[in-house]
């Protein structure tokens, strides 16, 4: 296989593009990611369904309150319902870009785990600072206070803390991983395809979020550009994927506590000083992260040596296996981790 350096030194964002691209491969992809979300969601909420019947509980496919989020079994499947987008953008790159789904992870092939949990670390002290401080603002106090049974808010946490890393990776992987990589895989040159590639998965990623007034559009907005942005300066999502997840669980710790989290969920409204708090505490942690990423000597680009290894298994005969072995503790390039 070509090894032509055109496709090697290359960030993040252009891990697509390869001798392999072809212009329809990421219109195909992005249909076959999304049917396999529906299809995938669909099969999510009929089996949260399912359960609830065999408890005993009155379930109507079309009323929403039936999967309410104040309850551990409508959060869970709330978030499994968007962690849905990991598998589809997997199957997406191994099928219809015929490279391995570790590309989402990061330009070493993988998601480097050591590095996700000292940013997770440092996401976490920021965002807790930052969460607090919120509450300074006026009008100051926690709000309404409506603390759920013991028995749900222990099932809350337990959901919080298992599903919502998974929900807030996936949403990195969809936005950030897949729809950034095939749009940015359009343009020859780098620079311009990650330009492109940022503004649009930010857009889309505060539109996906339905009902909101412009402050709330555009805090959201903003968390997208910031994550792009860390995405490419870190050469993967460990970073966007700490802060999601930090930030996320954050807040609905705090709403399962307070019995909001449907709410927290719905909300469609934002004040700008909250806002601008939200605001400084992303960029905070990408200036943190940056100077980490310096520090610690992130790679942020492929090495010529990964594009031979960006591309899956096929199925071979016998006899047509290379004589050259593999070398010894080689780590196959595949999956997220």
């Amino acid at each position: 296989m070509s090894t032509d350096t055109r496709y090697a030194d290359l960030p993040y964002p252009a891990l697509l593009r390869t001798p392999r691209w072809r212009w329809w491969r990421p219109v195909v992809g992005l249909v076959v990611a999304l049917l396999t979300v529906l299809v995938a969601s669909v099969t999510v909420v009929l089996l949260t369904l399912a359960v609830e019947a065999l408890r005993g509980a009155p379930v109507n496919p079309r009323d929403d309150a039936s999967l309410d989020a104040d309850h551990p079994l409508g959060l869970a499947a709330t978030n499994l319902v968007i962690a849905t987008l990991i598998p589809a953008a997997a199957l997406a790159v191994l099928v219809v870009h015929r490279e391995r789904p570790g590309v989402l992870a990061s330009v070493v092939g993988r998601l480097r785990l050591v590095l996700l949990g000292r940013l997770l670390a440092v996401a976490a002290v920021i965002v807790v600072v930052f969460f607090a401080a919120t509450f300074l603002v006026p009008p100051v106090g926690l709000g309404p206070l409506d603390a759920p049974a013991p028995g749900t808010l222990v099932g809350l946490v337990v959901v919080i803390l298992l599903t919502t890393p998974l929900q807030a990776a996936a949403e990195e992987v969809g936005f950030r991983g897949y729809l950034t990589q095939a749009v940015a895989s359009f343009w020859s040159r780098p620079v311009v395809g990650a330009a492109v590639a940022g503004v649009l998965s930010a857009a889309l990623f505060a539109l996906a979020h339905g009902s909101q007034d412009p402050i709330l559009f555009a805090d959201r907005l903003a968390f997208g550009a910031v994550a792009s942005w860390l995405v490419w300066r870190t050469g993967g999502l460990e970073a966007s994927i700490a802060l999601h997840v930090a930030n996320n669980g954050v807040g609905l710790l705090f709403t399962a506590a307070t019995g909001s989290v449907q709410d927290s969920l719905e909300r469609t409204t934002l004040d700008w000083p909250v806002a601008a708090l939200d605001v400084a505490m992303m960029l905070l942690y990408a200036a943190v992260v940056s100077r980490l990423t310096r520090r610690w000597h992130v790679a942020v680009r492929r090495a010529p040596g990964l594009l031979a290894l960006s591309r899956p298994p096929g199925v071979g005969y016998p006899g047509s296996r290379s004589s050259t072995p593999p070398p010894a503790g080689d780590r196959p390039p595949w999956g997220m981790g």
